[in-house]
C-alpha cells in the first residue's frame, strides 16, 4: 500500500468524521472519537446525533458540526443515513477524506476512506463456542455473521486503516488477510499531540495530498522534539 513519508502539499486537510454512533453504550469508541475531535478540531466536519451536538461544539469549537436526524438513535437508521446522507455532507463541505471510527462504512461515497479498528471483538468466537447452540439463537448468530461481513468490507474498501494497538493490527491480518504492516498503529489518545499527528498522516495519505511511496509511516515534525521516539518515525507503524 502506498504510504505518506514526506510533508503535505498544503497546510491542512478537511475530514468528515462519522460520530453518529460515538455514544451508543461503547465507552472505548466514545473516548476515541472525543480524542479525535479534541486533537483535530478545526480540521473536521463532525456528523453526529442531535443529542451529541452540544458536546462536540464544546469539545471542538473550530469544527463544523453536522447534526443528523433523530433516527440516528437506531442502528438501522444509522446504516441507511451513512449510505445516503453522509455522501451529500461530504460533497457539500468538499472534504478530502471520510473517517469511520468503526465499521460499517459508507460504500457509495466518492471520497477516500479512513477506518479505525478499535478491537476485533466481532471475530471473537469464544463466547459462541462456550454457549450451547439452543441458547445462542438464530438471530444472534446472524448478527455475528453480519458484523464480520461489515468489518471485512470496511477494511477492504479503506484507503487507510488505523489501530491503537499492534495486537489489533495482527488480529486483523489473521482474520481478514490484511497485512498488519499496512495498518497505522498510532499512539494512544493520552498522548494527544502524537495521536492527532498520526491521524493527520493517515488523512493526508488517504487523500493523496502528500508524495507517497511504499515504506514505514514517519512523522518528521515529531522526531526532533521527541528524543524518546523510536528511529523511523515515533513508532507509528510497529
Amino acid at each position: 500500500m502506498p504510504r505518506a513519508t514526506d510533508g503535505p502539499r498544503r497546510e491542512q486537510v478537511v475530514v468528515l468524521l462519522d460520530a453518529t454512533a460515538a455514544h451508543e453504550h461503547d465507552a472505548t469508541l466514545a473516548a476515541y472519537v472525543d480524542a479525535v475531535a479534541l486533537g483535530l478540531d478545526r480540521e473536521l466536519v463532525i456528523a453526529c446525533q442531535p443529542g451529541d451536538a452540544d458536546h462536540y461544539r464544546r469539545l471542538a469549537p473550530g469544527a463544523v458540526i453536522e447534526v443528523g436526524p433523530a433516527a440516528l438513535r437506531w442502528r438501522v437508521g444509522r446504516m441507511l443515513w451513512r449510505q445516503f446522507a453522509l455522501p451529500r455532507i461530504a460533497r457539500r463541505h468538499d472534504v478530502d477524506a471520510v473517517h469511520s471510527p468503526r465499521p460499517p462504512v459508507p460504500l457509495v461515497i466518492a471520497r477516500p476512506r479512513v477506518v479505525t479498528v478499535l478491537s476485533m471483538e466481532a471475530f471473537d468466537r469464544s463466547t459462541d463456542r462456550s454457549t450451547p447452540p439452543r441458547r445462542r439463537g438464530a438471530l444472534s448468530r446472524a448478527a455475528g455473521v453480519s458484523m464480520r461481513l461489515a468489518v471485512r468490507t470496511a477494511f477492504r474498501t479503506a484507503d487507510e486503516i488505523v489501530a491503537l494497538r499492534l495486537e489489533v493490527a495482527q488480529a486483523l491480518e489473521r482474520e481478514c488477510g490484511f497485512s498488519a504492516d499496512d495498518v497505522l498503529v498510532c499512539p494512544p489518545p493520552s498522548d494527544l499531540d502524537r495521536f492527532a499527528a498520526a491521524h493527520r498522516v493517515a488523512y493526508r495519505a488517504a487523500a493523496s495530498l502528500v508524495p507517497a511511496e511504499t515504506g514505514p509511516i514517519t512523522l518528521p515534525m515529531l522526531t526532533e522534539s521527541s528524543p524518546d521516539s523510536e528511529p523511523g518515525g515515533a513508532g507509528l507503524r510497529q
